[in-house]
């Protein structure tokens, strides 16, 4: 009884140390014109299925290397200043890294110029 408690003990702490030491996927925007998406901790050579939407949605498949990264770029997309974006990689064997980006951006004053930042000729009178 108490060989079979260790046991189970043993194999709860085990796994919990598997499940840390295993990467999480990830992804994160690297350039914002072309939109290049970096990802990492796929699994290795992984088909990943990549969807990014600003204003429109573009999708691009792409595989992941031996150690599980990938770039993927979007020839013809952009994100301008202060813009939303949604990013999500899926895996063909069950990775999936997922980036929601919304922006705080100050208020625009009546010339389109931040609302707190007078411009310099106004800032001397």
């Amino acid at each position: 009884m108490k060989i079979a408690a260790l046991f189970a003990l043993v194999a709860t702490v085990a796994s919990g140390t598997a499940l840390a030491a295993t990467p999480r996927a990830s992804v994160a925007v690297t350039s914002t014109a072309p939109v290049t998406v970096a990802g990492t901790g796929f699994r290795s050579h992984e088909r990943v299925t990549v969807t990014l939407i600003t204003t429109d949605m573009y999708r691009k498949v792409v595989a992941a290397n031996a150690s599980g990264a990938f770039t993927a770029k979007f020839a013809g997309a952009k994100i301008g200043y202060c813009q939303s974006y949604f990013v999500r990689a899926k895996g063909n064997r069950g990775s999936l890294a997922v980036r929601k980006v919304i922006p705080e951006c100050p208020s625009q004053g009546p010339a389109g110029k931040p609302a707190d930042r007078p411009d310099a000729a106004e800032a001397g009178r």
